[in-house]
């Protein structure tokens, strides 16, 4: 009857919510990582199919005999004449669904920075955010039984979600926890239940309140049980459609412009003015008393816009994964369409004072320091200096933008076209100008604001060179840009004999990970080589024809004045040192890739971490050093090697054996050695804390002011660290 339709909808309304936050939780955390994409997706419609079957036989068994005879019914418009008053539940319903999703697109911008973006933190997000609406459905039913005015209740829910969220505002560093590498799950319990404190400390509340609006409109529409189905699809065509104007309202224009706090305070004001238009339009009170309490309740919203301080979240946005960052070091920050992008000045002091650090959505995802710009630049100049006259080079994933930058130096190189989805991100690049050759206003490069595979998809244009150096692999939605369907993409791209270039961190996923990439990459491009420059970052290049490497070639292109010039600026000054970086051939990557299974769409293996534990340590450094290539068959590849050239190779690959298990094991010793044998001593040095330019500046220092102590002390530091005694 009607006494209990409330009661009945808000029951119906709950399991359905719980189906949906099990659903979300069971396929981000279990179903795809075991069973794949397509499986899950079949596994669902066959759940489909069977409540489809089940609901026929349940109409069998209830006696209903017109199975065979059934048609559909004619398509005709449906009437769309509401009352004053039924346009007005729709017309919150409608506003209901625009707040719910513009907060949930909202609330996930603060949620990476607490708990980082991974598969599983997303999946925890959304399934907090249903698992809210699924209490507040059931919640609502003794709201039913207890007989409580239904508009007053309503008025209260939007009220205090409004003033929950603006509350919010002021309280978010203590809400959401501090940033911290998420991508180690060392211990999973406890990384998930902090995924779930967080999520439900920003999200639980209001979505509680989100879930009781909607049983409570259905009963005000409705008037009755024989109304209900017409009533449920209007209050919820009316809720979905605000939905989706939400979702797309924050995403494209509230974010980019407005920012995510005033994005924030202008939505909490839709439910403020939505609890103000329930008052003043219900049966409360005389007229007059309801006009009054509405000038000083949209008096009282008005001070609440104007009063609120502007700087509110300034310091939630100022931290990383690595911790608070100092707001007087932000060199750049922009809210974008697709994330949060901040510059800030690094903390190497006189080691490296232009080090800066590229951070998006609170992950630290790029940096300008010695190291890092050495390898991003040779993701460029490793595949082009191999090759005879590239001209179209693709860089998938701008970032700081080196690699594009280094490309575009090459004299015979003729186009670089890069690609990246963040605006925010190229825009950054201006920042670090004086790093990347100041690519944006080279007219060699052409910026294309797109995802990489897309472009790999759409266009037509082949490329000799193409480097890919995304996002480490565990962040959510990046696996897409290491799978076998893209190299095979990319593979299509490449002009007869082109090269593929593709970024292997060591240092945010595990071991098997890492061979897994080995083996994908291998799959696609069966002649390929990995080459280790600095610590810690593998770059793996492959090809369909084997790859050629003429020493005389590489002196040939190493004695260009521009390219001689910018390759020394990473401590690269001849071919020797450039061909003492190759670490693995074809044999070794072989031998360790093994039996690892290969990286799919289907089978987005490494995205679903949870089996692989943490990230690699040194057991599974020392596998991939070790095993290296030996230095015969590495000079066996090489054409044209002099027994002089092969000497003076031999000493600096030796020089880099030693520096990878020096840096590994933190051993001043194995660096030292390193050093004499005559390695790349820029970088031996920077390792060593004691970098050319770092001991210029001391001697400087302590020239100007032989009393300064610090600058002493820094200065004799340095020379023992190099054993300059």
């Amino acid at each position: 009857g009607n006494t209990n339709l409330g009661s009945q909808v808000g029951i119906l309304y709950g399991v359905n919510n719980f189906g949906a936050a099990l659903g979300c939780l069971l396929t981000g955390f279990f179903l795809i990582a075991t069973f794949g994409v397509l499986q899950t997706v079949l596994g669902a419609a066959l759940v489909n199919l069977f409540i489809g079957v089940s609901a026929i036989r349940l109409y069998q068994e209830s006696g209903g005999t017109r199975l065979l005879g059934l048609r559909l019914p004619r398509l005709v418009l449906p009437s769309f004449e509401w009352t004053a008053e039924q346009k007005l539940w729709m017309a919150v319903s409608f506003a209901c669904g625009f707040t719910a999703l513009a907060y949930e697109v909202l609330w996930t911008r603060f949620l990476v920075f607490s708990i980082s973006s991974t598969v599983y933190s997303f999946s925890m997000m959304l399934g907090v955010f249903l698992f809210g609406i699924m209490l507040g459905s059931f919640l609502v039913i003794p709201v039913f039984r207890s007989g409580f005015n239904l508009r007053m209740v309503l008025i209260c829910l939007q009220a205090g979600m409004g003033l929950y969220v603006i509350g919010s505002l002021y309280a978010m560093e203590s809400l959401l926890s501090a940033p911290w590498n998420s991508y180690n799950l060392e211990h999973p319990a406890m990384t998930f239940g902090r995924y779930f404190k967080d999520s439900a400390a920003l999200m639980l509340l209001p979505t509680i309140a989100l879930g009781m609006s909607f049983p409570i409109l259905i009963k005000m529409i409705s008037g009755g049980h024989e109304q209900v189905g017409r009533a449920t699809g209007q209050i919820y065509g009316a809720n979905t459609l605000g939905a989706i104007f939400g979702s797309l309202a924050a995403g494209f224009l509230f974010l980019p412009g407005l920012g995510t706090q005033q994005s924030l305070l202008l939505v909490a004001t839709v439910n403020l003015i939505l609890a103000l238009l329930l008052f003043r339009t219900g049966p409360f009170s005389t007229l007059g008393l309801r006009k009054v309490f509405t000038v000083l309740g949209a008096g009282f919203i008005l001070i609440l816009n104007v009063t609120l301080p502007s700087d509110l979240l300034d310091r939630f946005f100022m931290r990383d994964s690595g911790g608070q960052r100092n707001i007087g070091k932000l060199l750049y920050f922009d809210e974008g369409l697709t994330d949060t992008v901040a510059v800030f000045e690094d903390n190497y002091g006189i080691l490296d004072p232009d080090a800066k650090r590229l951070i998006t959505n609170g992950i630290s995802m790029s940096a300008v320091n010695l190291i890092a710009t050495r390898y991003m630049k040779l993701f460029a100049h490793v595949p082009i200096l191999l090759l005879d006259n590239p001209e179209d080079v693709l860089v998938v994933c701008f970032g700081t933008g080196q690699t594009t930058g280094a490309a575009a130096i090459h004299p015979g190189v003729k186009s670089v076209d890069s690609v990246d989805l963040s605006e925010s991100v190229v825009r950054a690049g201006q920042v670090f100008a004086a790093h990347n050759h100041d690519v944006l206003n080279n007219k060699k490069v052409n910026i294309i604001l797109q995802d990489g595979r897309n472009h790999l998809l759409t266009t037509r244009k082949m490329y000799d060179v193409i480097t890919s150096e995304p996002p480490p692999p565990r962040t959510a939605f990046t696996v897409n840009l290491y799978t076998q369907e893209y190299y095979e993409m990319a593979r299509k791209r490449l002009k007869p004999g082109g090269i593929m270039a593709q970024w292997i961190p060591m240092h945010s996923q595990g071991e098997k990970e890492v061979l897994m990439h080995f083996k994908t990459f291998l799959s696609v491009f069966p002649h390929a080589m990995a080459w280790m420059s600095v610590a810690d970052e593998i770059l793996i290049i492959g090809s369909v024809q084997p790859i050629a490497i003429d020493i005389e070639k590489l002196k040939e292109r190493f004695a260009d004045p521009v390219v001689h010039r910018f390759m020394e600026d990473i401590h690269i000054p001849d071919v020797y040192s450039f061909l003492s970086t190759i670490w693995l051939l074809e044999d070794q990557l072989n031998a360790l890739a093994g039996q690892q299974p290969v990286i799919t769409d289907n089978r987005p293996i490494i995205e679903f971490y949870l089996d692989l534990g943490r990230v690699i340590g040194i057991s599974g450094k020392e596998k991939l050093v070790f095993n290296r290539t030996p230095f015969e068959e590495v000079a066996d590849r090489i054409t044209g090697l002099s027994y002089d050239d092969r000497e003076k190779l031999k000493i600096r690959y030796d020089a880099m054996d030693l520096y990878q298990r020096g840096v590994m094991y933190g051993n001043r010793e194995q660096l030292l050695e390193s050093l004499a044998l005559g390695g790349d001593s820029g970088v031996i040095r920077y390792n060593l804390q004691a970098g050319t330019r770092q001991v210029s500046a001391l001697i400087e220092e302590v020239n100007q002011d032989p009393s300064n102590l610090v600058a002493l002390l820094n200065l004799g530091h340095a020379y023992y660290q190099v054993a300059e005694y």
